[in-house]
């Protein structure tokens, strides 16, 4: 189950860029020591998980479950199984957590891929595939209605790399982004990916094996709401894999050691002796 620490006891409109070579972020890069040591508000490492269950408090959507033959640290990771397209993913909606999270947040998982992942093949010049693996239901600070906040985010392109982008999906309005250039590949090695939201600035970041990402990222300022609508409050989180067009036959994906803080979490709260499997 997830332990929680607590003081409280549609497609996407394509960003201009250009598609580039792979760029390779080394996967034993290591993000620097936080300067403060915050308490790690939730870390999940699925260990407490029975194989084909859930953690006990988060709510289910598509095939996704505990697995004991892949992990990052100790025995057990989340697999998000391959569809079409559609969600895979887990949700936590516990109110204690959200309210010691508030408007300011860091987040820290591991990913990894199936390969070979599958490719666009959509209409058009620039057919993509747009896929979230963490994600914020909220309100919008700007317009007062729901949203969905994605803060891991990606989109392939039709050569087969991707960029990394901040999203926000309204319901009734159109969505915006900002991403960085196509530079990056899926792989089966484990990423080390980190998210930072802040609605007092209306920053966000994303560290891809504790290297910062150009482009996807925000600095609007206090009170500039507009083109970042971080929130001041999510109502849930969502960690796994939802795919927006249609790719067959789908991506094959895992996660483990989700953390969650109000400063930088990096490489804290992972299982000091670690059995990999592969």
């Amino acid at each position: 189950m997830p332990t929680i620490r607590s003081s409280l006891a549609a497609p996407l409109s394509i960003l201009a860029c250009c598609a580039a070579l792979p760029c390779a972020i080394a996967a034993d890069a290591k993000p620097p020591k936080p300067a403060k040591e915050a308490p790690l508000l939730l870390v999940e490492d699925f260990e407490g998980t029975a194989a084909g269950k859930i953690p006990t408090g988060f709510a289910k959507t598509g095939a996704v479950s505990v697995v004991e033959d892949v992990a990052h640290g100790g025995h057990h990771a989340l697999r998000m199984d391959a569809a079409v397209n559609g969600a895979r993913r887990i949700t936590i909606a516990d109110p204690k957590l959200m309210a010691a999270l508030g408007g300011e947040h860091w987040g820290r998982l591991y990913f990894k891929v199936q390969m070979p992942a599958p490719l666009p093949h959509g209409e058009g010049q620039f057919p993509v595939i747009h896929s979230t693996l963490v994600a914020g239901a909220a309100q919008s600070p700007l317009f007062k209605d729901a949203i969905e906040v994605r803060v891991l985010d990606a989109v392939m392109g039709p050569k087969g790399t991707y960029q990394y982008i901040y999203n926000v999906q309204p319901r009734k309005r159109p969505e915006f982004a900002v991403g960085s250039k196509y530079d990056y590949t899926y792989t089966d090695e484990w990423t080390l990916a980190e998210w930072h939201v802040d609605f007092a600035t209306q920053t966000y970041q994303c560290f891809i094996n504790g290297a910062e990402i150009p482009g996807a990222a925000l600095a609007k300022g206090a009170g500039n709401f507009a083109g970042a609508e971080i929130p001041e409050l999510f109502e849930s989180l969502s960690f796994g894999w939802t795919k927006y067009q249609k790719a067959e036959p789908g991506f094959v994906g895992w996660i483990d050691d989700i953390a969650l803080s109000k400063e930088r979490v990096g490489t804290r709260g992972l299982v000091v002796e670690k059995a990999k499997k592969k």
